[in-house]
């Protein structure tokens, strides 16, 4: 499997998706992808620079230097960008 789908929950703008995510990228790289993603989905109302990734669960911020499969997420794994 080569992809897996997340739930993200955007709190700024109370809105959830679901997104899919390439199994092999780096949490840096994520956050980059999720939040373009969100811009382009939420028509604009979610705008950033410095987005950060968290547990959706406990809001621990995901560490950027480890892998999809390093943090164990999984089909969906809920994340928070914040």
């Amino acid at each position: 499997m080569d992809r897996l789908l997340i739930e993200v929950y955007v709190p700024a703008i109370s809105k959830l998706y679901d997104i899919f995510i390439p199994h092999g990228a780096k949490v840096h790289e994520l956050t980059i992808l999720i939040s373009d993603a969100i811009e382009k989905l939420s028509d604009g109302l979610f705008i950033t620079n410095d987005a950060v990734l968290c547990d959706g669960n406990d809001g621990t911020i995901l560490n950027i230097n480890l892998s999809v499969e390093d943090m164990k997420l999984y089909n969906g794994s809920r994340l928070m960008l914040i």
